[in-house]
């Protein structure tokens, strides 16, 4: 039997001049020398007699004579010291084998290396060393170290970082290898790269293209890459067969400046446009009327003929970025379907800004009445001098991000850092923002209380952290004017007493006063409209006319699910139109809301007042098309999570008819509707159930549409209401303000941004309390 026995002998140390070091000086270097030696050697193995195998330590012996007996000899490569090398090993007269693969390598030779090593692989024929033709000779650079400008998001672009190769290349010729080190270093610190993908792919054309060789595995790693990692990077084995009609590529272009240049690949060629193709365009706005610019805007888009506004993102405060000293900005994302290519839509958004609504430029990143950027354009990649998409710096950008995030799903990958865009928004929060840049990048939420018909001396929003929860809870305040209610009816009968009550809640600390002429209670009967509008636009008029100011210019929502009474309670001066139907009992709604520009609580519910509690039954979704998200860590029980994820997703349907009517996202609060054909414990889930309802979206694969509840406002609305009564035995609704109050504190506990009661006072307390529990708000 033939046995494949080997004789080793691993870095063995000594010295000699391999014909030059870093500077190009004919100076002995430290060497190390590995070598194998094949034999068998199964008789010395049975007698225990050294002379039947290979002396390691005479072959050692004999490789450090020959390299002290050549000191001064200039070998001129690693090639010819391991061809000699090779000879002294294989001279059997003094004790060598047949056949030998050794390793020369080298730490000195080349500075920008940890180390280079040659290994060649040469047996004995008929007297002669002759190279074994079925392993190639090979070349290993380990650890070359170099700089260039890598990476997707712009602060790696803003400064070189190093990168590390690992190179083994196999030949049969001996070539320049140094020479091929300084190819690849010229190349990869004179060019930039989104990723090392690019970069590794680069290197491995270098090597095959330029040197005669056979094969090529080439490993870069980033060692700034990952915060907690060593290093992370890519591999990849290629051949000179591989770039075959590749151009080669140009080693001596240099860049003239790293920082503006960016060779992202473009796609626009191979990328037809569509008939409508779909865009995403960031806003931003801090000089003048910020939400009238914006409005501006979107008529502008609107009434182009060859662009619409599809959806819209919420709005949020940001601190300034890059320019910190000027004014918070309110940012947003649009969603548009355009038949403009994108450097027409360029064009036309930049008429936009300085022609329509008078930006002027006096300072780069500083104050703008308007500016609008293209993020995204269909699936596109585009790189020019005036134009990249994806838009080059949305990643490091909340402001930008999170109201993205808000119109595409968890499933869309950036094209150039094959990320999702919400991971990207999740590493934002999750790292600490540059101060030299911007002071934070937290956001508030923005809701403007904006009204077409009814103008304030100063604008009027609600601005919330629905990020962090760190807002004041907002209180509104029930003022119900119907004969019938359920807890309060006759209470606020005539326009004198209304008036008398609301002032009581001003000064209790009400936010929002909720005006109502309409019962939802069961069974009971609905007034035509004009007993309605009789009871809630006088009262409307009354508090707008008041001559006690804080009264005048209370938030006023209105209770109503007619289109109609909406309509002229906003035209008397009211802020939100509060539909307990979310849509469903009259299909003009929607149109008043999106016309008249006024926030809008979208309820969920199911029939009527009289089918409501017949219709409780929840069941989990069917709809194989309909992927739902949930943006949170909590724990549900099964039967909760069933629930809370129907009411979700009838919320979702509800709202994506909203935006359809043009209704803008940042115009929607939602509420689930406690009371509202649930039960007993189906109420308390939802309570529990907040932080998911909050955290909702879902995907329709077929259809392509994403709806999501997260980052809207919630309002819960628990007053009083029937289950608490069963709970505690308390069959008058008026003996319920106790129980109702520890339900309200458990609403902010469940982060709840607004409550909705009859007893303003008693609950004002509960949400001093709860805030600063919950929120630190003291």
């Amino acid at each position: 039997m033939v046995r494949k026995d080997k004789v080793i002998i691993n870095r063995l140390q000594t010295q000699a001049i391999t014909g030059k070091d870093y500077w190009n000086r004919p100076t002995l270097q430290p060497l190390e020398v590995s070598i194998e030696l094949s034999t068998n050697f199964q008789a010395s193995s049975v007698s225990d007699d050294l002379r039947h195998s290979l002396n390691y330590a005479v072959i050692s012996k004999n490789i450090l004579e020959f390299f002290e007996k050549n000191r001064t000899k200039n070998f001129k490569s690693f090639e010819n010291i391991a061809n000699a090398v090779s000879e002294v090993v294989l001279n059997e007269k003094r004790g060598g084998g047949k056949i030998s693969k050794v390793s020369v390598s080298g730490k000195k030779t080349e500075i920008r290396t940890d180390k280079i090593e040659v290994i060649v692989n040469r047996f004995k024929e008929a007297g002669v060393t002759v190279h074994d033709n079925s392993i190639n000779d090979k070349v290993i650079v380990t650890g070359l170290k170099l700089q260039t400008l890598i990476g997707v998001f712009t602060f790696e672009r803003l400064q070189k970082q190093y990168v590390t190769f690992d190179l083994d290349v196999e030949y049969n010729k001996p070539f320049n290898f140094y020479s091929m080190i300084d190819d690849v270093s010229k190349y990869t610190e004179n060019s930039n790269f989104k990723t090392v993908e690019a970069l590794i792919e680069s290197v491995a054309q270098i090597i095959c293209q330029n040197y005669d060789i056979i094969k090529v595995i080439a490993k870069v790693e980033k060692p700034n890459a990952i915060t907690f990692s060593t290093g992370v990077g890519v591999e990849v084995e290629r051949t000179p067969e591989f770039f075959t009609g590749v151009p080669k590529l140009d080693i001596q272009n240099t860049l003239e400046d790293f920082k503006t240049s960016f060779n992202l690949p473009t796609n626009e060629l191979r990328t037809p446009l569509k008939e409508e193709n779909t865009a995403y365009i960031a806003f931003g706005s801090n000089v003048g009327n910020q939400l009238a610019n914006i409005i501006g805007s979107i008529d502008k888009i609107n009434a182009s003929g060859h662009s619409k506004v599809v959806a819209t993102s919420s709005l949020y405060e940001s601190e300034p970025m890059y320019y910190l000293d000027q004014p918070k900005f309110i940012n947003g994302v649009f969603q548009i379907s355009t038949k403009l290519s994108p450097h027409e839509l360029l064009s036309f958004l930049k008429e936009i800004e300085y022609v329509h609504l008078g930006r002027e430029k006096l300072i780069e990143n500083g104050p703008r009445s308007i500016d609008l950027d293209i993020l995204l354009y269909n699936d596109l990649v585009l790189n020019t001098n005036n134009l990249t998409i994806p838009h080059i710096r949305m990643i490091e950008r909340t402001f930008v991000l999170q109201p993205l995030c808000e119109l595409i799903s968890p499933e869309a990958i950036h094209p150039v850092t094959a990320e999702p865009y919400h991971n990207h928004l999740k590493h934002l929060y999750a790292s600490q923002a540059d101060a030299s840049k911007q002071k934070s990048n937290l956001l508030q939420t923005h809701v403007p209380l904006y009204n077409k018909y009814y103008q304030f001396n100063k604008s009027r929003n609600l601005t919330l952290d629905l990020l962090f929860n760190s807002h004041k809870t907002q209180l509104m305040g029930i003022l119900n004017t119907t004969p019938d209610s359920f807890s309060d009816g006759g209470k606020n009968a005539s326009v004198e007493i209304a008036i008398k009550n609301a002032l009581h809640m001003v000064y209790a600390g009400v936010d929002i006063i909720d005006i109502g002429g309409v019962s939802t209670r069961p069974g009971s009967v609905a007034p035509d409209p004009e007993e309605e509008w009789n009871r809630v636009i006088p009262i409307i008029e009354a508090i707008r006319n008041h001559e006690n100011e804080r009264l005048r210019n209370i938030l006023i929502s209105v209770d109503t699910y007619r289109a109609s009474i909406a309509l002229d309670s906003v035209k008397a001066g009211a802020d939100i139109i509060n539909d307990i139907s979310g849509g469903l009992f009259d299909d003009e709604m929607f149109k008043v809301v999106a016309d008249t520009g006024v926030a809008y609580i979208l309820n969920h519910t199911r029939g009527t007042p009289d089918t409501m509690s017949k219709l409780n039954t929840y069941l989990p979704n069917e709809d194989v098309e309909l992927i739902e998200y949930v943006n949170t860590d909590e724990i549900f029980k099964p039967e909760d999570e069933i629930l809370l994820k129907a009411i979700s997703r009838e919320l979702c349907i509800q709202y994506e008819k909203a935006i359809k009517a043009g209704v803008k996202r940042w115009q929607i609060i939602t509420d689930p509707g406690i009371g509202f054909a649930k039960n007993l414990k189906q109420n308390l889930a939802i309570i529990r159930g907040t932080p998911l309802i909050k955290k909702y979206s879902n995907l329709n694969e077929t259809k392509g549409n994403y709806n999501s509840l997260d980052g809207l406002p919630i309002l819960l609305g628990p007053s009083r209401k029937k289950f608490i009564g069963t709970l505690t035995n308390e069959k008058d609704p008026a003996e319920r303000v106790l129980t109702t109050s520890a339900v309200i504190m458990s609403c902010v506990g469940y982060k709840a941004d607004i409550v909705r009661v009859h007893d303003v006072e008693e609950v004002k307390k509960v949400l001093l309390i709860g805030d600063a529990l919950y929120k630190d708000l003291i």
